[in-house]
Parts: C-alpha cells; structure tokens; sequence
C-alpha cells in the first residue's frame, strides 16, 4: 500500500518514477547534491545517485510512501 506524496524522509521507502515512465520502489537516502536509491536486492540492483540536476531534467519524481507490503506471487 502507498501513500500518495510528493516527498519522504530520509530511510523511508517509497514509488519513485524515473524519466517519466519507470516506476521502482526504492529505499530514499537524501545525500548533499541529490537521492541515493537502493534497492532490496544489492547482489542485482546496485545503489543509484541522482543528482540535484538529473531530478530536474529526466525528472526523478517520488509518487508516494510505501506504507505495507504484502507478497503473492
């Protein structure tokens, strides 16, 4: 389940659009100069930093907080 918001604090997790059509969920590490996104599984998706600039221009957009998870495949 998310909470829709524009914004997340520092550690939280939460749906971050990239370049307007790629949806991930990601932990949110507000570092100086931009975002680190980490993902759950580091052995395949290594942490990304976007920088101030890039949030701007590709956009990088948070949609909302992940508040609960539930797992059915």
């Amino acid at each position: 389940m998310v909470r829709r918001q524009d914004d997340v604090d520092s550690g939280d997790v939460a749906i971050v659009l990239v370049n307007g059509d790629e949806a991930t969920i990601k932990q949110i590490k507000k570092v100086d100069g931009g975002i680190m996104l980490y993902g759950f599984n580091p052995d395949v998706y290594e942490p990304h930093f976007y920088s101030n600039q890039q949030i701007e221009e590709l956009p990088v957009r948070i949609l909302g907080k992940v508040i609960e998870s539930r797992r059915s495949w």
